[in-house]
């Protein structure tokens, strides 16, 4: 289901992350009228308009053939709404087959629709580790496990052939950014907690 708060978040996440001048970011509807555009978000950018997908990350997805949405995320979030607080679960370590399933089906959509009369680019926005109870483990990417290079052996090629311009996978907790374009492929854009974590690492191991 569509989660306005999770979708305006997470763009604003990619502005303060990104350093970008994005400005009024609001619902795509609210601009561009009810009609379905595949679009879930706009925002204002150096006098463009933007839109965006946006979507959340979940581990388990795609590991039981013929079954869509994320078994662990309705676990966690009956739990959280059970006991009012975040629970550990399961946390998939091999992200790339959900990740290139999530990112698969948004160039599906993003294919169904021609949005170039309303809006001057459309970008990808992908979300993990989501700092909400009912959400962490399930869409949760571990810091340092994210290589470029497996990112664009399972996406450059469909991203190349799409009509996303930009995209971006966000890890929420952690607050890293990695960004893909046509020209560059899949970057780290920034992780400014990369020294903090490497410090505690070191710290446990004395």
């Amino acid at each position: 289901m569509p989660n306005l708060e999770a979708e305006l978040h997470a763009v604003k996440d990619l502005a303060i992350l990104g350093e970008m001048n994005i400005t009024r970011i609001r619902d795509a509807k609210s601009v561009l009228g009810p009609v379905e555009r595949g679009i879930d978000v706009v925002f204002d950018l150096d006098g463009r308009l933007i839109g965006a997908q946006q979507t959340t990350f979940h581990g388990d997805e795609g590991l039981v053939p013929g079954t869509r949405g994320s078994r662990i995320r309705a676990q966690e979030v009956a739990t959280a709404k059970r006991t009012g607080e975040a629970s550990s679960f399961w946390i998939n370590t091999d992200y790339l087959p959900a990740l290139e399933q999530r990112i698969g089906e948004k160039c599906a959509i993003a294919a169904r629709h021609d949005n170039r009369d309303v809006i001057a680019e459309t970008w990808l926005v992908v979300s993990a580790g989501m700092p909400s109870p009912g959400a962490v483990a399930s869409t949760m990417i571990l810091p340092g496990f994210v290589d470029p290079t497996q990112l664009n052996r399972i996406s450059h090629e469909m991203l190349a052939a799409s009509s996303f311009r930009r995209v971006y996978l966000i890890q929420h907790i952690g607050r890293i950014l990695f960004g893909w374009n046509r020209q560059e492929g899949w970057r780290l854009v920034a992780d400014p907690d990369a020294g903090e974590r490497e410090r505690q690492r070191r710290t446990s191991r004395l």
